[in-house]
C-alpha cells in the first residue's frame, strides 16, 4: 500500500509529467531499435574483468568511447566507465609525491645511493599499473560500481531515458536469449530527440521552460592557470565528470571532461599534469583536431529545445547557462541527466563527493576534506 508521503510523490511526479504529453507520446512511439540509437555489434567493445586496468583504459581510449560492458565468465557484470580514470590517475599523482621507499635504493661502490638506479624506479612508480599498488582496485571492483542494467528491443525511447534519469549513463539492450545486441547512450539519445524537434507540439512544450530553470547550481570552476593535477583532483573529489574553466575575468571558456586524460594514458608521464589545465587542453585538444574551445555555452533565456539541440551537435554531456550580458559567467550547469531528471519530475543533480575506489574504504583512496583540498584560483 502507498503511504501519504508516497502518494504525495507519485502525484507530484505524475504532474510533472503531463508537462511534457507531447514528449512522452513521441518517446514512447520510438523503439530502441531505431537507427538513430544503433551502435554495429560488431563495434561494441568489451573487456574483461580480469583483464590489466590500465590497459582496460587504454582500450576505451584508442575506441574513443566513454565506457564499455565487462563481461566475467560468460556474465556481464557492469561497466568500465572513463570517470573511474579520473580516480585512478588522481591516485597514482598522490602516489607519485609521497617519499620513496629507502629500499628501493641501492648503493654504488663508495656507499652512496645510486642516482640512475632511483630514476628507474621513480619512472617504473609512473607508468605502473596501479594494481602493482592497489591489488583490490581492478576492472571488476569498478565495473559493479557502473551496474548493467539492460533492456530488451521491446521498450521503448521513454523506458530508456528513463533509466538513465537514475544515473544509468549507457544502456545494454539485450535479446531474449540475453545476448547484447545494442548499446543506447546519453548522447544518441539527445540526437534522436534533436532529430524530432521540428514536431510542433514538441516545440510549444520544450519552450514553456527556459535553460536558466534547470541545471545544478552553483557550478564548479576553476581559472585557466589551475593545474591540471589540481582540475582532476577537484573533478574526483566532487565526483564530477566535467567542470567549467573560466578566463582573467571569470568569463566561461571551456569545459574539462574525463577523457581529457587520455594524454596521460598515450605518455604514461604524470608530469603532464603539472601543466596549467588550457595548456593541457591544449595539447589534448589539438592532438585530437578537435576545437579547444568549442561553445558549450546556452543562454539563461534559451528553451529547452535550444538546449538539446546544442547537446546533441557538441557531442558533450553538458553545456553551461552563461549570459553574455555578464561576462559569459556561468550560473549553472545542464548535463543531460540534468534535462532527463527534469522530464520525470526529479531534483537535479547534486554535487557530491565520490566513493572510495578501494573496497575495503582504505584512507588512502578517500576523498581528502574540504579543509584538506587545495585551493583552486577560481574567480566566481
Amino acid at each position: 500500500f502507498l503511504t501519504l508521503d508516497r502518494a504525495k510523490g507519485e502525484r507530484a511526479r505524475m504532474s510533472e509529467e503531463t508537462k511534457y504529453p507531447a514528449l512522452k507520446a513521441l518517446c514512447t512511439g520510438l523503439k530502441l531499435t531505431e537507427k538513430v540509437l544503433q551502435t554495429p555489434i560488431k563495434s561494441v567493445v568489451t573487456v574483461s574483468a580480469d583483464g590489466s586496468l590500465l590497459e582496460s583504459f587504454k582500450t576505451l581510449m584508442k575506441n574513443n568511447i566513454l565506457s564499455a560492458p565487462v563481461s566475467e565468465n560468460g556474465k556481464w557484470i557492469g561497466f568500465l566507465d572513463v570517470r573511474d580514470l579520473v580516480s585512478y590517475v588522481n591516485h597514482l599523482f598522490e602516489n607519485q609525491l609521497k617519499p620513496r621507499r629507502k629500499s628501493w635504493e641501492k648503493k654504488n661502490k663508495e656507499g652512496e645511493p645510486d642516482k640512475k638506479e632511483g630514476e628507474k624506479k621513480v619512472i617504473l612508480a609512473r607508468v605502473v599499473d596501479i594494481a602493482a599498488l592497489e591489488p583490490t582496485i581492478t576492472v571488476r571492483y569498478l565495473a559493479r560500481r557502473n551496474p548493467f542494467k539492460p533492456l530488451t528491443p521491446d521498450n521503448n525511447l521513454w523506458d530508456a531515458m528513463e533509466l538513465m534519469a537514475k544515473r544509468c549513463k549507457r544502456i545494454p539492450i539485450v535479446d531474449k536469449d540475453g545476448k547484447l545486441v545494442n548499446i543506447v547512450s546519453q548522447s544518441s539519445v539527445m540526437r534522436l530527440l534533436s532529430n524530432n524537434l521540428q514536431d510542433k507540439k514538441l516545440q510549444a512544450e520544450l519552450a514553456k521552460v527556459q535553460a536558466a530553470v534547470i541545471g545544478t547550481k552553483p557550478v564548479v570552476s576553476v581559472h585557466k592557470d589551475a593545474l591540471a593535477s589540481e582540475v582532476f583532483k577537484v573533478m574526483g573529489d566532487k565526483n564530477l565528470s566535467g567542470i567549467a574553466v573560466l578566463d582573467s575575468m571569470g568569463g566561461f571558456l571551456c569545459s574539462t571532461q574525463a577523457s581529457d586524460l587520455k594524454l596521460y594514458l598515450v605518455n604514461e608521464n604524470l608530469n603532464i599534469l603539472r601543466k596549467p589545465i588550457r595548456q593541457f587542453l591544449a595539447q589534448v585538444r589539438q592532438q585530437e583536431l578537435v576545437d579547444l574551445l568549442p561553445n558549450v555555452s546556452v543562454k539563461p533565456t534559451d528553451s529547452l529545445a535550444h538546449v538539446i539541440a546544442k547537446l546533441a551537435v557538441v557531442r558533450m554531456h553538458r553545456v553551461f547557462v552563461a549570459d553574455p550580458k555578464s561576462g559569459l559567467r556561468p550560473t549553472a550547469v545542464i548535463s543531460i541527466s540534468d534535462l532527463l531528471k527534469h522530464f520525470f519530475g526529479m531534483a537535479p543533480s547534486e554535487t557530491i563527493k565520490s566513493a572510495p575506489m578501494r573496497p575495503d574504504g582504505s584512507p588512502s583512496l578517500k576523498p581528502r576534506k574540504e579543509k584538506d583540498v587545495k585551493p583552486v584560483k577560481s574567480l566566481v
